[in-house]
């Protein structure tokens, strides 16, 4: 009998994706050069680390870093910023060990693989294109591409996209994660080696402290709720 697999929906950074470094680049800079197009007009706020933004969709990121400013120049600010992005992510991002082996297992075994991203359509798919990623996935979703807000909604807007009769997995290190998998009916996946606190991920139905260690899980998963 040919059983229908369940979705595998995965967060990227922080997930997939070690931006940490990455993250710590190209904010910055993207606030310089916001100053040197504006000088004196706008309120900058500098962070020693931006890693505390991780998870947050783009408008709101800038909201903060840029507490005075148009709705025109936080989109000029986003713009900057993938400009900024295509130019380091090579540079400064790279995968968390074993992501492309596990991508590879799941893929092969007949699971239809997601992103659920809360960062824009052109960030997610340049990360997935230069880490050769494409092969994995059924489909890209991002808060840019998707226009949503929450991570919530952009799972609801996955799901209803490619329903499936099957429950399915949402694998995340932060709470927005977790709540997006659980209020979407998903099993949830806590990922510990990522940017999240325990805090946020405590509520996930499974932790897990390396990436390959849900491919046992999911095996098991499958053989507990088989079609």
């Amino acid at each position: 009998m040919n059983i229908e697999k369940f979705p595998v929906i995965f967060d990227l950074d922080g997930t997939l994706f070690d931006c940490k470094e990455l993250t710590n680049l190209t904010f910055p800079r993207t606030l310089e050069f916001l100053e040197e197009r504006h000088p004196n007009q706008l309120e900058f706020k500098f962070f020693p680390s931006y890693e505390q933004f991780l998870g947050m969709v783009t408008d709101d990121i800038f909201a903060i870093l840029l507490p005075n400013a148009s709705m025109e120049i936080i989109e000029e600010a986003k713009e900057i910023l993938i400009d900024v992005e295509f130019e380091y992510i090579p540079k400064a991002g790279k995968l968390f060990h074993h992501v492309e082996e596990t991508l590879k297992s799941l893929h092969a075994d007949g699971y239809p693989l997601y992103i659920a991203s809360n960062g824009s359509k052109e960030y997610v798919h340049k990360v997935i294109e230069v880490f050769s990623l494409q092969p994995y996935f059924v489909e890209l979703y991002s808060a840019g591409g998707q226009e949503t807000k929450t991570k919530t909604e952009l799972v609801a807007k996955l799901l209803h996209t490619y329903p499936s009769k099957n429950k399915g997995v949402m694998v995340g290190d932060r709470h927005s994660d977790i709540e997006a998998g659980s209020l979407n009916q998903l099993t949830t996946i806590g990922c510990e080696y990522g940017f999240g606190d325990e805090r946020e991920i405590k509520d996930a139905d499974i932790l897990v402290n390396r990436i390959q260690d849900i491919l046992p899980i999911i095996k098991k998963l499958s053989e507990k709720d088989p079609v």
